[in-house]
Formats: C-alpha cells, sequence, structure tokens
C-alpha cells in the first residue's frame, strides 16, 4: 500500500468530526532498516500452516523458532525493529498471501513514541485484521497488548511521558478486539508492576525485553491455550 493512501486513511479517520482538529501525523515506516529486513523476507517465504509472529522489535528479538522447537507447524518471525502500525499494514500481501495458521499481532509502543492518535493506530490495527479475515479467512488471529516501557531506564527523548499512553490505547485494542471477534492476549502482566511500569528485571534499556523473557512470553500462551 502506498504510503500517500496511508496518509489519506489516517486523515479521514481525524477529521470524521466537524470538531476534529488538524493533527500531524507521521506516517513513515520504509527507512533502511525496514527496507532490508523486506529484502530478507522476499528471499524466506513463509511456508505452509505457518504460524506468524507479526509487530516490531520487541517480536523480531525473539528466538521464536527455538522457543516453540516443538510445534508441528513452522514458526515464521516477522518483525521489523523501529516497525508502527503503518509499516505492518503495508507489509501484509505477503502474510496474508501464505494463507498461516496463526497470526500473533502485537504493535504499538513506537506508534506512542510518534504520539499517533490512538483513533489512528487502532484503525490501521482494524484493516489488519480485515485484511486478515478477507484474503485468509482460516488464519487464526490473536491480537496482543501493547507493552509498557520504562521510562527511568530510557534515554530518548521521544520515550519520555509515553508510558501513560500505553494503557488507553490497550483498552481500544481489546475494545477492537471484541468488536472483530478475534483474541485479544493481555500480556502486560507478565512484565509490568503495579504502577504499570516495564520492570527492570525484564529489561535492559526500559523499552526491550531480555532474552528469557521470552520464555515467561511463551509459556503464558501455553498455560492460556492460545499455542
Amino acid at each position: 500500500m502506498k504510503k500517500s493512501s496511508l496518509l489519506i486513511i489516517a486523515a479521514t479517520v481525524l477529521f470524521s468530526t466537524a470538531k476534529a482538529q488538524t493533527v500531524k501525523i507521521d506516517s513513515n515506516y520504509a527507512n533502511w532498516y525496514y527496507q532490508q529486513r523486506m529484502e530478507y523476507f522476499a528471499k524466506t517465504p513463509i511456508p505452509k500452516n505457518a504460524i506468524i509472529f507479526l509487530g516490531n522489535s520487541i517480536t523480531e528479538r525473539a528466538e521464536w523458532q527455538e522457543l516453540l522447537a516443538d510445534s508441528k507447524y513452522p514458526i515464521v518471525n516477522r518483525g521489523i525493529g523501529g516497525d508502527n502500525s503503518f509499516g505492518i499494514l503495508a507489509r501484509m500481501d505477503e502474510i496474508v498471501a501464505a494463507k498461516p495458521k496463526a497470526i500473533y499481532l502485537m504493535d504499538g509502543i513506537n506508534d506512542q513514541f510518534r504520539k499517533l492518535p490512538h483513533d489512528v493506530s487502532v484503525y490501521n490495527y482494524k484493516r489488519i485484521i480485515r485484511k486478515i479475515k478477507q484474503q485468509s479467512p482460516k488464519t487464526k488471529i490473536y491480537v496482543e497488548s501493547c507493552l509498557p516501557i520504562n521510562e527511568s531506564m530510557t534515554k530518548e527523548a521521544y520515550t519520555k511521558e509515553r508510558n501513560v499512553l500505553v494503557p488507553a490505547l490497550n483498552k481500544k485494542i481489546k475494545a477492537l478486539a471484541e468488536e472483530e471477534g478475534v483474541i485479544y492476549i493481555d500480556i502486560c502482566p507478565l512484565f509490568q508492576d503495579d504502577k504499570g511500569v516495564l520492570k527492570q528485571e525484564f529489561t535492559m534499556d526500559g523499552v526491550h525485553l531480555k532474552a528469557a523473557a521470552y520464555i515467561d512470553w511463551v509459556k503464558f500462551l501455553k498455560d492460556n491455550k492460545h499455542l
């Protein structure tokens, strides 16, 4: 999907009411890292009946294939560091063409770093979900919550005053999942404290998870019959 089309979509959402205010939307996604990951994906086709983990760097950094070595279905990692809801939407053709067994979608924090309005993020989620439904109707869709961050450990200015935005986004994502009849998985309780902050024991930089944290993630999915 062309970026211009995505901007039109975002504008439609934002200006659907007469009282809507002008908001600048940062829909960029096709940076050098995104492009080289897409080149890699083009040379590593998704096998039949795959289970796909789809998202940003939090997804990309997991050793899903190793953690799920006992799976009877192929495990595929389609995470891209720095990706956002616009970037995921733009690369869905390859995903749905493979007719996967299941997709685990986990995104959101990079949208928060850009301060994208939640309605724009959720609208992109809706388009992702509906594209899967329309073009790969047998695919099981799981939408996972956006993880919180720990701002006391981050250095970048764009990460500050963003964690407070995560609960509201997750509430809207959950409502969308219910509306669309897909499974919503709240993984936040695994890794956050009672204030909704990513626990230091699970992160090295306040944003990304340590490798061992993914063991807990996979166990949670299995224990709750999501895998």
